[in-house]
């Protein structure tokens, strides 16, 4: 396939057919006991010794189907208008309505954390689901700016109340949604699980370059979060997707580490220095020009590519809901696919680019709203860094 400007490597194709073997229904149930142990100095604490050798562990049926049944969403209290940008760079609202669809984002101020946002935002799809905090088996935290270096899932599962859930992050940038819902499928089906959190949540405020018109125009903060529950193959939600990456185009949309060079003193002879020098992440670089064009060009793709998996056209979707990055590229995708502008989500002119946020955080709003329905089949793409992209085709509830 031809290469997208330089972008997507001419070895990786955007639209690939996958054969997938189903998984069956195990009919043995096998409970296991599991012991931890831990040092006595600064180990383990005693309640959640107790709490795992006590917890009682339900049958897992493996084989079935998922669907989304609640949604929440959570963002910060202050607000950028692009007047307000205007201010501090060579901008005005005109040029950056005009070129991104953008007019207002949310920024993270005083104490508030990532970590807090995502805990907002899975209690609204816990109170909509009607699921409480113990009955959940996993979270999963979708993130690629966390307020630890190590990841901040345990924290949100801890400050949930999930007791009894296994926590972990994902990494994929503007895609970790996406692959974070089509993980907790596959943990449902292939695991047994029954009450899975995603939580999109990212605070890119943190590495934007407030100098640099070109990018700080683009991000806000945000987080949002649904709550993925087993059920009958019958009532299956997940109709279809599709994923890839290319880290050829790294080069484009990237924040690499970089080291401090104050206080270290070079060494002449040639050996390495030690201790290693202290690293950082450098703010947000990106090449908007190509992201652009990769976008419009690979995301209908795989759009049309987890269609032909869930068996359906795109007449057949009810609402498009893409990663909302530019309102030029949500247009354009659109164009493509033949939807209709009254079927596509879009809330970017409220909150600019949010990252792994931006699609649950949408999805909140237009349920709220009473936009979507119960048995509406969504087309949904994340794409970004990386580079990564993905579709998922999923029916509400």
């Amino acid at each position: 396939m031809a290469n997208a400007l330089g972008i997507v490597s001419p070895s990786v194709h955007c639209f690939r057919r996958r054969n997938r073997a189903p998984l069956g229904l195990h009919g043995s149930e096998k409970k296991t006991a599991f012991i931890c142990l831990a040092a006595a100095d600064g180990g383990v604490e005693g309640r959640v010794l107790d709490s795992a050798s006590s917890r009682s562990y339900r049958p897992r049926a493996v084989g079935m189907g998922s669907k989304l049944v609640g949604c929440g969403s959570a963002v910060p209290k202050l607000l950028i208008s692009n007047d307000d940008l205007a201010q501090i760079v060579e901008t005005s609202d005109e040029w950056i309505s005009v070129r991104t669809g953008i007019r207002n984002r949310r920024v993270l101020s005083g104490n508030e954390t990532l970590g807090g946002l995502a805990v907002d935002a899975a209690k609204g799809a816990l109170q909509m689901a009607h699921v409480e905090a113990e009955e959940v088996d996993l979270v999963i935290m979708c993130t690629s700016t966390p307020d630890d270096l190590f990841g901040c899932g345990a924290q949100v599962q801890r400050d949930l109340g999930c007791k009894n859930a296994w926590a972990f992050d994902i990494t994929a940038a503007c895609s970790g949604f996406v692959v974070g819902l089509i993980s907790a499928t596959r943990f449902i089906k292939g695991g047994g699980f029954q009450n899975i959190l995603v939580v999109g949540g990212d605070v890119l405020s943190r590495y934007v370059d407030w100098t640099d018109r070109g990018t700080c125009i683009l991000f806000g903060d945000a987080a949002g979060a649904v709550l993925v529950q087993a059920c009958g193959n019958d009532e299956d939600g997940l109709l279809g997707f599709d994923l890839h990456s290319d880290g050829h185009g790294q080069r484009q949309l990237n924040a690499p580490a970089k080291d401090d060079d104050s206080n270290f003193i070079s060494n002449n002879n040639g050996t390495s220095l030690f201790p290693p020098k202290k690293s950082s992440y450098s703010c947000i670089q990106m090449n908007g020009k190509e992201v652009f064009r990769f976008a419009v060009r690979c995301v209908p793709q795989s759009i049309e590519a987890a269609l032909e998996e869930a068996g359906l056209t795109s007449s057949s979707i009810d609402w498009l809901l893409l990663h909302q990055a530019n309102q030029r590229i949500i247009d354009a995708v659109a164009t493509r696919l033949e939807i209709p502008s009254d079927k596509v989500i879009s809330n970017l002119a409220n909150y600019g680019n949010t990252s792994a946020a931006s699609i649950p955080l949408a999805l909140d709003e237009a349920v709220r709203t009473g936009k979507v329905q119960a048995g509406n089949t969504i087309a949904t793409a994340g794409f970004g860094a990386g580079l990564t992209w993905g579709s998922v085709i999923m029916r509400w509830k």
